[in-house]
């Protein structure tokens, strides 16, 4: 698939005050080279290069630029992933393998001017500082960063990581993969009017690759390139992987159908998520809006909030699957709902829903496929506390605002019960109920009834929660509060008994 990627540019001012080790030279490529004709790279053939790791989840890319610095995004380390979270492998080429080094950050510095809208990020920059300091070799060595007057223009540049190997997949590459890419002109960039109303042309640069996919470019990992200045023998960090929309032919970066390719749209402090990279939410609608959001547990099986359907006639609801644009319904399962169960301890008050957890049964079987998979349950009682989850749906994009066409998803950071308890919510909080919220996020663009998913070591989703309720949007005092899956694991497996699910 031909994917145009851009990239913001900056130069050797952004390290000012770094000391040289006389003893090394940066830029220096590893013994090993390139395989021939392939995009798999050998071995530590490019030994600045660091994978930023989310848990076990490749998160972001990354290069070294001192014995105690990695460059990478600032998107990086925005959106509900804090700096904390993370963890550099340096040092990697095979995922799997542990002959590599992981090493926490202490420290992590966006660029002060760093804004993000809808579509793009501006001065998408950050440093981030190791929590113990490099010993340089063969296999681990920082990239060059270029002088102010070095231009790049008519050079071939290579991007690297461990990014998906396609569009949609779940997975990122096992090993590093490398693809070439030729930077485009700006006024050839912003013929496309998102280009145009998003580019800054001081501080990006627009690059493609014809039919190459840039998913093998993690966000935050770095473009670089050799120079002329020292023969060829040195690479130098050109760019940084920032934001892109897939485009449809060399030289013009215009979309047949935009607001469905955007791969990393930001709204409301959320995203736009990958189409179908979360396969088992499920719309449920009322008419032809949005009513709530859901999970797919088994073929027949959804859940969901018992609020839902508390107060509302299940005859009038619908339910989609493997739903991305709600616009956009040719290849979307629609099913009736047969039966809900609500669990028998559903209360609610006039601010909130305990034991907010229900079933419902859709009228005929559906058929697991690359669009519609089920959620994994958690084991019984397990504990979220610290982790990052993610909030898929078609929810509202603020307070007072429309529901999204397309799906979202935002990251949040599940408190402990202390922390939820210490909140101004604490008189109205049960422990069936868990709290998530992160600075500057909307908990509106997850609907009631939704998954809060979080990403497992074994390559997995699992459900966590389910949004259930809150007071306003993205207010500190008030994190959005989810009833714990993993309390109710009997409950949902007894009332899903006769349906079909995945291992």
């Amino acid at each position: 698939m031909k994917r145009l990627i851009i990239l913001l540019c900056f130069t050797i001012g952004v390290i000012n005050g770094s000391k040289s080790n006389h003893s090394c030279e940066c830029g220096i490529a590893g013994k090993n080279r390139r395989i021939v004709g392939g995009t798999t790279v050998q071995p530590h053939e490019y030994p600045w290069l660091v994978a930023l790791m989310l848990g076990s989840k490749l998160h972001c890319g990354g290069a070294i630029i001192t014995d105690q610095h990695i460059l990478t995004a600032g998107h990086c380390i925005t959106f509900g992933v804090h700096y904390r979270d993370l963890s550099a492998h340096i040092g990697m080429h095979d995922r799997l393998g542990s002959s590599h080094s992981v090493i926490h950050l202490s420290k992590g510095v966006k660029h002060p001017s760093f804004t993000s809208n809808a579509v793009r990020d501006i001065n998408d920059i950050a440093v981030l500082t190791l929590e113990k300091k490099l010993k340089f070799s063969d296999k681990v060595r920082p990239i060059c960063l270029p002088s102010e007057d070095m231009t790049f223009g008519e050079l071939p540049l290579t991007v690297a990581g461990w990014g998906k190997t396609r569009q949609g997949a779940l997975t990122s590459s096992r090993y590093l993969l490398e693809t070439k890419v030729k930077l485009v002109v700006s006024h050839v960039c912003t013929k496309s009017s998102i280009y145009k109303d998003n580019f800054v042309a001081d501080s990006m640069m627009c690059a493609y690759s014809i039919g190459k996919d840039a998913c093998q470019g993690d966000s935050g990992g770095p473009l670089f390139a050799t120079h002329s200045r020292t023969h060829h023998k040195k690479w130098y960090q050109v760019g940084i992987v920032s934001w892109g929309i897939d485009c449809a032919k060399p030289d013009y970066p215009e979309c047949g159908r935009p607001s469905d390719e955007i791969i990393s749209v930001r709204i409301v402090g959320g995203r736009r998520a990958e189409p179908h990279s979360f396969p088992w939410t499920a719309a449920i609608m009322k008419k032809d809006s949005l009513h709530c959001g859901g999970a797919i547990v088994t073929d027949r099986h959804i859940l969901t909030a018992g609020h839902c359907f508390k107060w509302d006639d299940v005859q009038k609801l619908t339910v989609l699957l493997g739903l991305d644009n709600i616009d956009q319904l040719e290849d979307v399962e629609k099913r009736s709902i047969s039966k809900t169960v609500i669990h028998e301890d559903f209360t609610t008050t006039a601010v909130r829903d305990e034991n907010d957890i229900a079933i419902a049964t859709i009228n005929k079987p559906i058929q697991f496929g690359k669009t519609i998979i089920p959620i994994c349950l958690p084991n019984p009682g397990q504990d979220f506390s610290e982790r990052v989850g993610t909030v898929v749906g078609w929810g509202r994009l603020g307070v007072g605002k429309s529901s999204s066409k397309v799906l979202m998803k935002v990251s949040l950071r599940i408190l402990n019960d202390e922390d939820c308890m210490n909140s101004k919510l604490s008189t109205h909080l049960k422990p069936t109920m868990m709290c998530a919220f992160s600075k500057g996020k909307d908990g509106c663009q997850g609907d009631s009834g939704g998954p809060l998913v979080v990403f497992e070591g074994v390559g997995r989703y699992v459900q966590a929660g389910v949004v259930s309720w809150g007071i306003g949007c993205a207010d500190p005092r008030y994190p959005g509060v989810y009833t714990k899956v993993s309390n109710y694991i009997d409950w949902i497996k007894r009332h899903t008994a006769d349906g079909i699910t995945c291992e």
